[in-house]
């Protein structure tokens, strides 16, 4: 059973960099941990109209010219039998870290690919993150 639906963002910067969420205390899942922009998709949006919401609240970026990655669904960190539905962006940024308005966590910063794997994860970004550094998706992000 979907339990909820999420749209997150991969946005990488000129230098191979992945914008990353420090999540504070109180989210409710992956609380104190890392992840990407992102969130539920309320009722009536789309994934991307989800992705593009997401990233200007928690960051104060236009998400710009994102693509979707991948759909795929983990388990439920709060249901036993519920199932998350996971919409995958990804894109460019030209944005700097002094463009970024923290609008939700504890910190949103870029990070190199090997700072980013390095942190305590998420339960959604340990899923994604590895196989999307080792995409082609990333690399022609990273070599633009």
């Amino acid at each position: 059973m979907i339990e909820r639906r999420v749209a997150v963002v991969f946005l990488v910067d000129p230098e191979g960099r992945v914008l990353m969420q420090h999540r504070d205390q109180r989210a409710k899942v992956s609380p104190n941990q890392w992840a990407m922009p992102g969130g539920k998709i309320e009722d009536g949006e789309s994934p991307e109209e989800a992705a593009r919401r997401e990233v200007q609240e928690e960051t104060g970026l236009d998400a710009g010219a994102i693509e979707p990655y991948l759909v795929r669904t983990r388990p439920s960190v709060t249901t036993a039998d519920g199932e998350v539905e996971m919409h995958v962006f990804y894109g460019p940024t030209d944005a700097r870290q002094e463009d970024v308005v923290l609008g939700e966590g504890q910190a949103m910063v870029f990070l190199t690919p090997e700072e980013a794997l390095a942190r305590d994860l998420g339960v959604t970004a340990a899923l994604l993150l590895p196989g999307f550094l080792r995409s082609p998706q990333y690399r022609a992000l990273a070599e633009r």
